[in-house]
């Protein structure tokens, strides 16, 4: 299944290798895993959602949450899924990031995961960790049951299996070390930041203002 991910990841050119990347964390780091490079092929993202689905295929998940933005559509593609499996409705809602850089519930979405509902956390790509954590914690704060969280693919080794008390999983591994800038050796080779994809364009521009 490792090596099914990673292979469809690559053939949609969604992993790029041997760059200099900044990512929304703001560490650098050399290989770059777009998760927008799968997603407008609608086959290949079913395909890895599906595998996530048949993860939990006997935990009778109510709902599935995810962070925006890209989660918007791994939360419907794997609900799809599970309600298919389950041969019931199966909800898919997100959160999204307030003013104060917390994952939150707007539109209503909290009233689909109080009174214990039972809930999978699903995100794209872990490079920290942080966004999944702030998910984690804001169902817990409103009144959900989660029953485990799962990623398309885990960056960070570091990651503990047992985040905030709540099982975590991922569909691969492609561990890639990450630097402060200050740190970087990408940066001390003068290796061209990339500013097509993640913040790069964002990290220099705020470099040359400072």
């Amino acid at each position: 299944m490792e090596n099914q991910v990673i292979n469809i990841f690559k053939k949609v050119g969604a992993i790029l290798p041997d760059g200099h990347f900044v990512g929304t964390s703001g560490l650098h780091f050399d290989t770059y895993v777009n998760k927008d490079f799968l997603y407008p092929h609608t086959k290949e993202t079913s395909q890895i959602c599906r595998q996530i689905a048949e993860k939990y295929k006997d935990a009778d998940i109510e709902v599935v949450v995810c962070p925006a933005l890209g989660g918007i559509i791994l939360s419907q593609w794997v609900a799809s899924h599970l309600s298919e499996i389950y041969g019931k409705e199966v909800l898919a809602i997100y959160t999204e990031k307030s003013s104060e850089g917390e994952q939150v519930f707007t539109r209503g979405y909290e009233q689909y995961v109080k009174d214990g509902k039972r809930i999978l956390i699903v995100e794209d790509i872990i490079t920290t960790g942080g966004s999944i954590l702030k998910t984690i914690q804001t169902v817990k704060n409103t009144g959900g049951n989660i029953i485990g969280a799962c990623a398309m693919i885990n960056k960070n080794k570091n990651l503990d299996k047992n985040i905030f008390g709540v099982p975590f999983e991922s569909l691969a591994n492609l561990f890639v070390t990450t630097y402060i800038r200050e740190l970087c050796p990408l940066c001390k080779n003068n290796i061209p930041i990339n500013t097509n994809v993640g913040h790069g364009k964002k990290f220099l521009e705020e470099k040359n203002n400072g």
